[in-house]
């Protein structure tokens, strides 16, 4: 009698489960036919910060559909898992966490921002040998600009990470071993462009030139044409001209072409870049050293300027102001007299104070006081 039941029970059951499977095949079929309208309608209407994946490798085409929403338990799992390699200095094993982590969340634009500054700025300096911590820097800049930006080209926040590991990490002298960043990055972008002015109409015909440009560095030589035109001439072996090429891609990926963080990148850098945005080799010894570059002058102005008239706001009305007042200095001591009182005469018109009512000397022998 029970195996006569079994025996029903059994038969009944494959009836049932024949429809469940036909149900669940009838559902994906569904789901995959509005996936592709689902699709469309989220890119025109700019719900993504990129294209749908295409040609994505296997591993991560597997992460991001077959997982669905579990990906986000996993992803938590293996932040804490990082975070105990971070204390026990297991780097190694880290960047390769790290890179779990970004293929399970490849459209998170914070964790591809975390890790390329976890290597540039933690692990680098844990490390005693200047080669070492400069190819934990580089690789910190090739995380984003190579694999981050594959999967996130419309997201402007990215473009100004990698401008921010330039502007500060290897342009700014916060890292001890700052000085040696400029020289490699300086001896890289030699050998790849050539020095510091390009020849970009020979750059436009060498396809195997652009290719390594591109796939190493994430540089367009058509775009750099495009910003040294806009903000130059630059000097591309140094730091700045980078930061200033990576905002200025930030602004362009930006929906209306208006990114604060991407606009005060490329006026803080410019005006570092007339200071000493001129690299000149020491005869002597082959040393490099730098040089002002005043010629871009007019450049840093108009990039102030596009600032104030897009944000007209008080941060950066103190940055275009402060600006002017250290140029009329500048301009002063290298005895252009007459570009420090045009700057002078901007400053006063655009915002009077003060000290600028005494007039010019009285002015500028204000400031250098305030200086000693």
């Amino acid at each position: 009698m029970a195996n006569a039941q079994n025996r029903w029970c059994a038969n009944g059951e494959r009836p049932l489960i024949a429809a469940l499977a036909a149900g669940a095949a009838a559902g994906f079929l569904l789901a995959s036919a509005g996936n592709a309208r689902l699709v469309r309608l989220r890119a025109e209407h700019r719900l993504d910060a990129a294209d749908p994946l295409l040609n994505a490798p296997p591993v991560v085409a597997f992460t991001t559909v077959v997982l669905g929403g579990f990906r986000g338990l996993i992803a938590d799992a293996l932040w804490l898992r990082a975070a105990r390699m971070q204390e026990q200095g297991r780097f190694f094993e880290l960047v390769q966490l790290a890179d779990w982590i970004t293929k399970l969340e490849p459209r998170c634009t914070e964790i591809w921002a975390f890790h390329a500054w976890n290597m540039a700025y933690n692990v680098s300096i844990m490390m005693s040998d200047d080669g070492e911590r400069w190819r934990w820097v580089h690789n910190g800049i090739g995380l984003l600009a190579r694999d981050g930006l594959r999967y996130n080209p419309g997201d402007p926040s990215l473009y100004f990470e990698i401008g921010w590991l330039f502007q500060h990490k290897i342009g700014g002298v916060t890292d001890r071993r700052h000085g040696y960043y400029k020289h490699r990055w300086a001896a890289e972008m030699t050998a790849l462009l050539g020095g510091g002015r390009p020849d970009f109409d020979a750059l436009s015909t060498d396809s195997e030139r652009q290719a390594t440009m591109l796939k190493e560095y994430g540089l367009s030589p058509e775009t750099m044409r495009e910003v040294d035109e806009k903000y130059g001439p630059l000097d591309w072996r140094t730091a700045e001209a980078h930061a200033v090429y990576w905002a200025y891609r930030g602004l362009r990926a930006a929906p209306d072409g208006r990114f604060l963080p991407s606009q005060r990148m490329i006026y803080q850098s410019l005006t570092v870049s007339l200071a000493r945005g001129r690299l000149i080799r020491d005869e002597v010894s082959g040393a490099l050293a730098v040089a002002p570059h005043p010629e871009i002058l007019p450049r840093v102005l108009e990039a102030y300027e596009s600032a104030l008239r897009d944000y007209p706001i008080d941060s950066v009305k103190q940055a275009y102001a402060g600006f002017l007042r250290h140029a009329v200095l500048f301009f002063e001591g290298l005895e252009r007299e007459a570009e420090a009182r045009g700057l002078f005469e901007r400053l006063r018109r655009m915002f009077p104070d003060g000290a600028t009512a005494a007039g010019y000397e009285a002015s500028v022998r204000q400031w250098k006081e305030a200086l000693r």
